[in-house]
């Protein structure tokens, strides 16, 4: 068993160096492709800047036009309410005054119905005209 170990660590001995180097290649390509990574964001976020100024520019000029149907939706909500309010206000009326309404309707009607009754012929009445 003395003569495994022993044999064990002479091939750990020679293998240790090797695989050092292995790793030390790995770790050299991984930070290489870290730097590209890091310069591609480099320029994405240089390409991103220009874009973020455009956009900037856009809202500023789209800000007064927003600003102006803001102004245009409140000045239709108030009319919608002031609208509201009126429809029942009037309702509240001819619901209160539904009586004197009805009873003006009806003078209103039977005085229309005798001056039909006291109107007189007209000669086109009496001649059986046109």
């Amino acid at each position: 068993m003395d003569a495994f170990i022993i044999a064990f660590s002479n091939l750990c001995k020679d293998l240790l160096p090797i695989l050092g180097a292995v790793c030390l290649v790995c770790i050299i390509i991984l930070l290489i492709k870290l730097i590209k990574v890091m310069s591609s964001v480099d320029s994405t976020l240089l390409k991103t800047h220009g874009t973020i100024d455009l956009v900037d520019r856009s809202i500023e000029k789209v800000q007064a036009p927003l600003d102006t149907v803001a102004k245009v939706s409140c000045t239709v909500d108030r009319a919608h309410d002031a609208t509201v309010e009126a429809v029942n206000q009037a309702k509240d009326f001819v619901v209160k005054n539904a009586g004197d309404i009805k009873e003006r309707v009806i003078a209103f009607v039977k005085e229309e119905e005798k001056k039909d009754e006291l109107k007189e012929p007209s000669p086109e009445d009496i001649i059986g005209g046109r």
